[in-house]
């Protein structure tokens, strides 16, 4: 549960309690990915005030959204969790040769809602369940545009709609069907400033409410980075990364720069992988799968690592680089990602990388030159603590739900919601 319930009890009782529904395509302790992160995180702290719901799938696969939990009502976390069967297992390969050649041609309505359906999670009972009881909703968070659950979700329930898109510049968000997505909601909230301008400069947003809603970092005060290196045998200084081991995360371009790195030079820090592998496992010298580790692990690993890596060239938010930067560690990460080069940058905790050269060359800095390491993850305590800490974060969110729950052609000032 959040750490700050006692903020969230004074709120419920000072506050207007809302009905809130939360809709994103997996969900649970379990689940790994950015989007379904935040999602979680969300929906807990607004269960601290708040009637809320999570309608979601069975899934916890995003490769094949295979049913693997029971469909129903139950609670997690202090969270009313509802779930539904998906009708459909994606074949990857089918949707990538149907998805491909459609990003660079011209395309119908048609084929784009059928890129939706083949992309997944075909859940029609949540659509359903969503449309017959909008009117009970004071407003609905939706949390990724990507997905077929986000695009009939706003269909049948958008008047009091808050989408919080996670978008980055991939080929999808270049479809005709986005255009639809994006002109449905009451409210936007965005991870960053970075994605708020890429979303301007697609489709118009027509003066709705929004806000730079971010997300909060709680990390802990003093993660046991000893007894992580005892319980996985880790010795020496080491460089790490955590998420998804998915070469669509830029982690096989990581483990190429990776290998260079190695042959170059001497002494040369192991790369300790922590997730679920996505891909073939590596097979270099100095690279170790760790698997999925507890989040008390995770935390000691970030603590003790000379960096944390952040590869993915396609990111709008990355708990990950944030929560490397709450502990005092550098970050390395993909300069192809405007996100995470503008973190990077205005952190001051954090270098950026494009070529092999470039990536060697940052790591060398990190391990080589203590005080250079300790100043960066001193501005990066810095930055996460002025500008990621959940209180701020719920009142924008707060902020939002009020706007998208007024009345239908009210504008006034009260409900614009601040970046």
């Amino acid at each position: 549960m959040p750490r700050d319930r006692t903020r969230g009890e004074r709120l419920e009782r000072t506050g207007k309690r809302r009905r809130l529904a939360v809709v994103v395509q997996r969900y649970g302790a379990d689940v790994t990915g950015g989007s379904e992160s935040l999602a979680r995180a969300v929906a807990e702290r607004l269960a601290l005030r708040h009637d809320v719901t999570v309608l979601t799938t069975c899934a916890r696969d995003y490769v094949t959204w295979r049913n693997e939990l029971p469909p129903g009502v139950e609670s997690q976390g202090g969270v009313r969790v509802h779930r539904f069967r998906t009708e459909e297992e994606r074949s990857l390969d089918r949707f990538n040769a149907y998805a491909e050649p459609l990003y660079g041609r011209e395309h119908t309505h048609e084929e784009a809602v059928e890129f939706l359906r083949l992309q997944g999670p075909v859940v029609p009972g949540l659509v359903q369940h969503l449309g017959e009881n909008r009117t009970q909703l004071d407003a609905v968070l939706f949390f990724t545009y990507l997905y077929y659950p986000t695009y009939w979700g706003l269909r049948a329930a958008h008047d009091h709609s808050i989408l919080i898109p996670t978008a980055h510049d991939e080929p999808a968000l270049r479809l005709d069907v986005f255009r639809e997505v994006f002109a449905l909601p009451r409210a936007f909230g965005f991870c960053s400033a970075p994605e708020e301008r890429l979303v301007r400069s697609r489709f118009d947003l027509a003066g709705r409410p929004s806000a730079v809603t971010a997300i909060g970092v709680d990390t802990p005060n003093d993660p046991d980075v000893e007894g992580f290196r005892i319980r996985h045998d880790v010795r020496g200084p080491y460089l790490v990364y955590a998420g998804r081991i998915d070469a669509g995360k830029g982690c096989a371009e990581m483990v190429e720069h990776y290998f260079r790195y190695r042959q170059e030079v001497r002494g040369a820090l192991p790369l300790l992988l922590m997730g679920k592998l996505a891909m073939r496992e590596p097979s270099v010298p100095g690279v170790r799968h760790l698997g999925f580790l507890s989040e008390e692990d995770k935390y000691a690993a970030f603590a003790g690592a000379q960096a944390v890596i952040c590869p993915s060239p396609y990111e709008s938010l990355s708990i990950v680089l944030l929560e490397a930067l709450s502990l005092g560690t550098p970050v390395l990460v993909s300069g192809r990602s405007p996100v995470l080069r503008d973190h990077a940058v205005r952190s001051g905790g954090g270098l950026y990388y494009e070529t092999a050269e470039e990536f060697r060359e940052g790591v060398d800095l990190v391990a080589s030159r203590g005080r250079l390491r300790a100043a960066m993850g001193a501005s990066g305590r810095r930055y996460v603590a002025e500008h990621y800490r959940w209180p701020a974060v719920m009142d924008r969110f707060e902020t939002l739900i009020e706007a998208a729950a007024a009345p239908s052609g009210k504008t006034t000032q009260e409900s614009q919601a601040k970046g």
